[in-house]
């Protein structure tokens, strides 16, 4: 039977309290030489503090996968967090009682650094002292105002627009067009780790604080990278290295599994890392698909990766790297209690599974799309919290955190201290140079999009993310997310964006009893058939029809979406009733359709696995005919 780590900290406290008596008894003894004797102090002090640490963390639940410098490792990190949340919370508080401060410090900040580059000198950026001058003397920007600058710095250029070398350069995922290349540099960091630090606070005020040294599971799947020419890397913003000790002494999976690049292989093996934890304290991911398809992964896969944890050899038939495969074997221990344990939870099924394999487990974490929470609370959690933690992006990194855990309605508190955030009503979104509203002037219920000036150098750069305002935390505004402006569905003038376009199929869907939704996109028909005068949409379905035939859904049933959307949007209704636009038509594509389309755009653009998000517009003429070929052709 393995030594527990609860054992091994106990007696080495009991040890070392031992020595560092020793230690002090000569430190005091008057024979003994002065040099000897600090030196004995100093030492029975260093080993009095390791014997105190040591016997701290045999009282804690601890994850027995860690090695003696992944649990110090961890220990120091999450407690130093622990001792130091009076004053985060001070420094949130503070920032939200007073976001207009905050925002005024943050663009003297920008400024002051960058004033002396090319751009900073070009536009002015010496002269603006205040929000107020921001918004007076610099224009509104999108990425194209950046890209000579960007490629530039990224051919190794100083100077150009920003004080510091950057760290790496984050690649945006390209939903809404191609991926944008945003330079990622430490001022940037340093917001978003103090960001990091609230949600995890924010996730311990709704759920049981883990133990510093108990592991969570983050599902990764490595990316595609490439390099500058001056070798700087270029990626998806979520990216762990190697080197990155700290990040990977928390994490249940060890260091060669955030190599693996195939994600049902890194799935297989984030999960059976995880399973052999029974005190892993949190289920992490990037959004909920991928949680999704870890839990189906487990669903699916429990008895070969019971045998994977009995033997302590992974499973042949899981594509990995023979090197990365002999790594993790090295690290994977055959237990067989546990597997006893997991096979009686396993054979009763996975309604609420989650609980039963993980008794300790505070919560599981991801961004909701496409509506997976619903589908993952109905079968797999049963109790254990969900928390939808963060709304960002590449360009500024973690804008708003979600406050509120147990809140049905997600809503996520602004961070003044990340971006300078301005917001464009959404009445005024198409205006060639629209008016903005600065934090401190946005009411409860506008709907806006936003405008940023980022710690990587972007100025009043319209991210194109429309968002409402749904209350206040403290004085400052909490947001929902509504949808992407570049997601547009317009063939006329009639702008339907895709928070009604959901809606219209999810209220559709409501009524084919015992169908459910998978995911969805649509196109235009221009884009499908450019050469027909003919208008109308095309909304593209993979469901998931249970007992029923998919032929049972009539032509009539189909009709609703467009019904729905007449319903909910005046603009298009009334182009369908003077028959400029046609009737909106559904189509319902194969199983596994949109994981192909997922893996189809992965492998043609900037796209990562980690941070793919479903296109919700078709937007060429290639995507919308691969679509068209997966097409199920009903009656």
């Amino acid at each position: 039977m393995a030594v527990k780590w609860n054992f091994r900290c106990a007696c080495w406290g009991f040890i070392s309290s031992l020595l560092a008596s020793v230690l002090l008894t000569y430190c005091f003894s008057p024979q003994s030489h002065l040099a000897f004797r600090v030196i004995a102090g100093a030492a029975a002090v260093l080993i009095g503090i390791s014997s105190l640490i040591a016997f701290h963390i045999s009282t804690l639940r601890c994850s027995e996968s860690h090695t003696l410098i992944t649990l110090l490792m961890s220990y120091k990190w999450h407690q130093g967090e622990r001792l130091a949340t009076p004053s985060t919370l001070a420094r949130a508080t503070y920032m939200w009682k007073r976001p207009r401060e905050a925002q005024e410090d943050l663009i003297r900040e920008l400024t002051r650094r960058h004033a002396k580059t090319e751009y900073g000198r070009k536009n002015r950026l010496g002269e603006i002292r205040s929000v107020e001058d921001l918004r007076k003397k610099h224009p509104l920007t999108t990425y194209d105002h950046y890209c000579d600058y960007i490629q530039r710095l990224a051919d190794g250029e100083e100077g150009v627009f920003l004080d510091e070398e950057p760290m790496r350069f984050g690649v945006t995922s390209g939903t809404t067009g191609a991926g944008k290349k945003i330079p990622l540099v430490s001022f940037g960091v340093e917001g978003d780790a103090l960001c990091s630090q609230i949600k995890r606070l924010a996730l311990y005020q709704g759920a049981q604080r883990p133990s510093p040294v108990q592991k969570r599971c983050f599902f990764y799947i490595h990316p595609k990278i490439s390099l500058t020419k001056t070798g700087r890397v270029i990626s998806p913003y979520t990216f762990i290295k190697q080197e990155d000790t700290k990040r990977l002494s928390e994490l249940s999976s060890p260091p060669p599994a955030f190599t693996i690049t195939n994600e049902p292989s890194a799935v297989y093996i984030h999960m059976l890392f995880a399973i052999a934890d029974t005190n892993l304290a949190l289920l992490s991911t990037m959004f909920t698909p991928q949680m999704y398809r870890a839990l189906k992964c487990l669903e699916a896969k429990w008895q070969v990766m019971l045998e994977d944890l009995s033997t302590g050899q992974i499973n042949a038939k899981i594509p990995l790297d023979p090197d990365t495969r002999r790594s993790l074997q090295g690290y994977l221990r055959p237990d067989k209690a546990r597997v006893s344990q997991l096979r009686s939870e396993f054979e009763k099924g996975f309604h609420g599974i989650l609980k039963r394999i993980w008794p300790h487990l505070i919560a599981i974490e991801a961004i909701d799309i496409a509506g997976f929470k619903k589908k993952i609370e109905e079968t797999y959690t049963d109790g254990v919290p969900y928390f939808n933690w963060a709304y960002g992006s590449t360009e500024v990194g973690q804008l708003a955190i979600n406050m509120w855990l147990h809140d049905k309605e997600v809503r996520y508190a602004l961070c003044p201290h990340m971006a300078v955030v301005e917001f464009i009503p959404e009445q005024n979104s198409s205006d060639e140079d629209p008016k903005t509203l600065l934090i401190d002037e946005v009411e409860v219920g506008g709907r806006y999009e936003l405008v940023l000036t980022t710690r990587s150098g972007l100025y009043r750069y319209r991210n194109g993310d429309v968002i409402q305002i749904v209350g206040f935390h403290e004085n400052c505004p909490a947001m929902r997310m509504l949808y992407r402006s570049g997601e547009y569905l317009n063939l006329v003038y009639e702008k339907v964006n895709t928070q009604v376009v959901d809606a219209a199929i999810k209220n559709t869907i409501q009524g084919w009893p015992g169908i459910q939704l998978v995911d969805w996109t649509c196109a235009e028909s221009p884009v499908y058939d450019p050469e027909s005068s003919e208008l109308y949409y095309i909304a593209f379905l993979e469901v998931d029809p249970g007992k029923r035939e998919l032929n049972d859904v009539t032509a009539e049933q189909r009709s609703k979406f467009d019904e729905h959307l007449q319903q909910d949007h005046v603009y298009y209704s009334g182009l369908r009733e003077s028959n400029t636009i046609s009737p909106s038509r559904v189509k319902f594509v194969r199983p596994g359709t949109f994981l192909e389309l997922r893996d189809f755009r992965v492998n043609k653009t900037t796209a990562s696995v980690m941070m793919y998000k479903t296109p919700r517009k078709l937007r060429t003429r290639e995507h919308v005919i691969w679509m068209m070929e997966r097409v199920i052709e009903t009656k």
